[in-house]
């Protein structure tokens, strides 16, 4: 499962939240991989732009989830990324209202310029469609968006 979304939404909340109440669900971080890669070899480079990192990403996801559902809290706005890193996921793109988003970014304090610098890239790639089943954040707790996760998945199986 992917959690897609602009900077500031709640992805990570929502994960947390998903792994507590879902049983077999693990939580995913294919952004460590990215970090790694950037501070040894592709320094001032968007991760998520290099093959080996999506392959990396990809390989990280399925090991996870063979030992569980896979939770992966992680913001893609490039089309070409989103297909390859999420063929096999279910993916719910979480929304906010942009003064919203602003706001949680101030909040939380964290990289607070370099994330809000990157709100009208996210808000304008999401406002496309086709990055996610929309699940809208903006007056929820990260515990009943969980929920309302939680509920999608149950009308599935």
């Amino acid at each position: 499962m992917w959690l897609n979304g602009a900077f500031g939404v709640g992805k990570t909340s929502v994960a947390k939240e998903l792994v507590a109440l879902l049983p077999d669900a693990r939580l995913c971080d294919p952004e460590r991989i990215g970090s790694v890669m950037r501070r040894t070899f592709w320094r001032g480079r968007d991760y998520q732009d290099v093959p080996l990192w999506r392959t990396l990403a990809k390989r990280q996801v399925g090991r996870v989830g063979r030992k569980g559902t896979a939770i992966v809290p992680m913001t893609v706005t490039s089309r070409d990324v989103f297909e390859q890193v999420t063929e096999r996921a279910r993916v719910f793109l979480l929304t906010a209202s942009e003064e919203v988003l602003r706001a949680r970014i101030a909040e939380s304090g964290e990289a607070l310029e370099w994330r809000s610098s990157q709100l009208d890239r996210c808000l304008a790639a999401f406002d496309s469609g086709g990055f996610g089943e929309p699940i809208e954040t903006d007056t929820h707790t990260p515990a009943e968006v969980a929920a309302s996760i939680a509920t999608r998945l149950d009308s599935v199986t």
